[in-house]
């Protein structure tokens, strides 16, 4: 007859290093999903130059907000060209490193909020279709900060402005 323990030794160990391998993991894709995404810090904003004395990462920030101003969260922010991206906050702010190729716009994914927004934003005097890599041209970096400001979002309940001409093909 088989000793039970030395069965329940194994299944812990075997656990352990499941968990390991799964924690290797998740370091290497950088977080979940991969792709290089990193999530706004949640010190205001602010990401701190790297110790080594290089001058700190250029970065994109900017807010997702609906037409009354109030902050979106969970909505993806992606860079084109590259597709670095990142979530917003609870106030719908984001940080985006730029590392790589230089990006030129900008789009949302709503894929992680689908079906309670309409498939358009609005960033200054235009609007956007969403999902066909159509966004408006970054500003111009000042201080390593490329600030794009707001980006407005609409509500399922709430209509839309007409598209411009920035619709997919």
């Amino acid at each position: 007859m088989r000793d039970r323990r030395g069965n329940s030794f194994r299944m812990f160990v075997a656990l352990a290093m499941m968990a390991t391998l799964a924690l290797a993991a998740l370091t290497a894709l950088s977080g979940c999903g991969g792709g290089g995404v990193t999530p706004p810090p949640s010190d205001g904003g602010v990401i701190p130059p790297p110790s080594d004395g290089q001058p700190p990462v250029p970065t994109v920030r900017g807010k997702v907000v609906i037409e009354q101003k109030q902050g979106v969260s969970g909505i993806r922010v992606v860079l084109l060209p590259g597709g670095s991206s990142a979530l917003t906050n609870t106030n719908g702010e984001f940080v985006i490193p730029i590392r790589g190729e230089n990006p030129t716009r900008l789009t949302i994914d709503l894929s992680s909020r689908q079906g309670e927004f309409h498939r358009y934003f609005t960033h200054g005097s235009q609007t956007f279709e969403i999902g066909c890599n159509l966004g408006p041209t970054l500003p111009a970096a000042q201080n390593n900060i490329v600030n794009v400001g707001e980006i407005i979002v609409y509500p399922q309940e709430n209509l839309p402005p007409p598209p411009g001409d920035e619709v997919c093909p």
